[in-house]
């Protein structure tokens, strides 16, 4: 179908809905670089879309050498680099620091009032 009617519209409905996906993720990046937190997006999940992309680039360069359809590999690749970013993102900012971690159980601890105040101080200079 390359060089048809039909071909042009099924390359603007793939770069079309590759820049509607690609926008996608463009405020959850935003999002992690100004609050310095992933700590909430699961690293298995974007692994796996990641992991997913890549299969799809080496489906989109088989395309481009054998029928000359470039759409598939240009959003393609445009995803792919967005979810590198993603993971990227979540291995910098993904681990909550060790305050953050220590808040609920401390938290717990005090609502139950089950704890001396010098435990609850041992377990937060144990923790640090």
């Amino acid at each position: 179908m390359k060089g048809t009617a039909m071909g042009s519209i099924m390359d603007l409905l793939q770069i079309g809905g590759g820049i509607v996906l690609c926008a996608g993720y463009v405020p959850q990046i935003r999002r992690i670089i100004t609050t310095r937190s992933a700590h909430d997006l699961s690293l298995s999940m974007w692994l796996s879309v990641l992991a997913g992309l890549m299969a799809m680039e080496v489906y989109a360069v088989h395309l481009l050498l054998t029928t000359g359809t470039v759409a598939v590999l240009l959003t393609n690749t445009v995803s792919l680099l967005f979810s590198v970013a993603m993971v990227s993102l979540i291995l910098t900012y993904g681990a909550r620091p060790a305050g953050m971690r220590l808040l609920p159980r401390l938290a717990a601890r005090i609502v139950h009032a089950d704890a001396a105040p010098a435990v609850v101080l041992a377990e937060v200079e144990q923790a640090a």
